[in-house]
């Protein structure tokens, strides 16, 4: 995938140049009446779902690696945030020179999955061998990421394509928590219920406990990112104030993660008691990631808007 994001850079970059100057060509118009000035103000638009989507047709998955970082870019090497991805970014600019620029773009993403399990209904089997009742079991995925970043940008050149480039600070969350419900409960005559949730009584083994499942899960997967962020591209005016830019970056972060745990019930062999309790899986911890496995590719569609034209 990495190397289809340089292909379609270096194919739009071949497609831009001759485009640009027999448009200049047919319009005749002076390029100084497509571009921005000091005091200029931009909404840009990210076209990663398109990028993203042109990839799944050429590698054939739908699940392309990595992670938007309000328009820019963040791979967190080995990292699976793959669930965790800002796809469509929102980026405001303003223009303190004709040539320099401040940037700050905002990402986010937020999916609440419901899903609803049938489950033998126990006690009405205990009490008729031929019931067909059944209870509903339930499990709630949320899942939520975040990214924010503010850089300086400087263009260079006169036409109406030009090089963009620059850097600056970012930040970055994301979670992902489960919680479970259950029709059957977990009593002193039914210490090992019915339930139609595969993988939720898959736990590591506790004293006094034949029988054990999940309450709710806190994912083991690092929540905080802080770093640098530099890029480098270009963007084509292809109509008054109206462009498209590409661009590549590297990132540089520090990312630290919370302690993780879930919380489970069963039933207590040994005062014959059902139990709740809370279970840590990882302490806190943190790392830093930088170099070519955080290089990353970005389309936008940028809108200028000033007033006083």
């Amino acid at each position: 995938m990495k190397n289809l994001k340089y292909l379609l850079l270096l194919c739009l970059a071949a497609l831009v140049m001759p485009l640009q100057a027999a448009g200049e060509k047919k319009e005749k118009r002076p390029a100084e009446e497509f571009l921005p000035k000091a005091g200029d103000f931009a909404i840009s638009i990210s076209a990663n779902p398109l990028t993203r989507y042109i990839g799944n047709l050429f590698n054939g998955t739908m699940n392309n690696n990595y992670t938007s970082v309000g328009g820019d870019y963040y791979l967190p090497g080995d990292l699976d945030l793959t669930r965790l991805q800002p796809l469509v970014s929102v980026s405001v600019k303003y223009l303190v020179t004709d040539h320099f620029a401040i940037r700050g773009n905002v990402g986010w993403v937020y999916d609440r999955d419901k899903d609803n399990f049938y489950a033998t209904d126990d006690a009405a089997l205990m009490s008729n061998p031929f019931s067909q009742k059944k209870v509903l079991d339930t499990r709630i995925a949320n899942n939520a990421g975040g990214s924010f970043s503010v850089a300086g940008e400087y263009r260079v050149g006169s036409r109406r394509v030009q090089g963009v480039f620059g850097g600056g600070l970012l930040y970055a969350f994301s979670s992902q928590s489960y919680k479970y419900s259950y029709g059957n409960a977990i009593t002193e005559l039914n210490q090992s219920p019915s339930t139609g949730i595969a993988g939720c009584d898959v736990l590591p083994p506790k004293d006094g406990f034949t029988y054990q499942r999940y309450l709710s899960q806190f994912q083991d997967n690092p929540t905080h990112y802080f770093g640098l962020v530099a890029f480098a591209g270009v963007e084509w005016f292809f109509a008054p104030w109206v462009s498209l830019g590409a661009e590549v970056n590297i990132a540089a972060a520090w990312h630290w993660n919370k302690a993780t745990y879930y919380k489970a019930e069963g039933f207590n062999n040994l005062n014959g008691q059902t139990e709740t309790w809370t279970e840590l899986i990882s302490p806190r911890s943190s790392g830093f990631d930088f170099g070519t496995g955080n290089i990353g590719g970005n389309l936008t569609l940028t809108f200028y808007i000033n007033r006083n034209r």
